[in-house]
């Protein structure tokens, strides 16, 4: 399913922009991973980049050359992508009871990839949210 995203890579999004795009419904659950990113992976730099021309502008949260997630804001919600290894993936099927079931089916689809997994979350209300973190957790940071 496509999503109503920032594509134009002529214009970087600015914090307004961002905040009206998103909507009121959805704004708590964006403030809320941002807050958590800033408090718990402080080494992370955020950064607008453009990622494609499908996925358009996205907030990157990486340190160096590693890459925790980055968000892509859309109409009314936003997205996540989250890479996991084969070992953060089986960390993560270990407790797959704790997500909501919308992160559940995504968790259960099989990957392609044999380096382990490309999660793509969207994110619409505060149980996404926490499903989120929850994934972010269980990834191998060194801070």
């Amino acid at each position: 399913m496509a999503y109503d995203r920032l594509l134009n890579r002529e214009e970087k999004p600015d914090t307004s922009q961002i905040r009206v795009w998103i909507g009121s419904e959805v704004l708590s659950v964006w403030d809320g991973i941002k807050a958590y990113l800033e408090e718990h992976f402080p080494s992370f730099v955020p950064e607008w980049v453009f990622y494609n021309a499908l996925q358009g502008w996205g907030l990157r949260y990486r340190k160096q050359a590693q890459q925790l997630c980055m968000l892509f804001p859309e109409k009314g919600a936003f997205s996540a992508l989250v890479m996991l290894t084969p070992e953060e993936d089986v960390r993560v099927m270990e407790i797959i009871d704790y997500f909501n079931s919308r992160i559940r089916g995504i968790l259960n689809r099989p990957s392609s990839l044999p380096q382990g997994r490309w999660l793509w979350v969207r994110l619409e209300d505060l149980t996404d949210l926490v499903g989120l973190t929850l994934l972010l957790e269980n990834k191998n940071i060194a801070d």
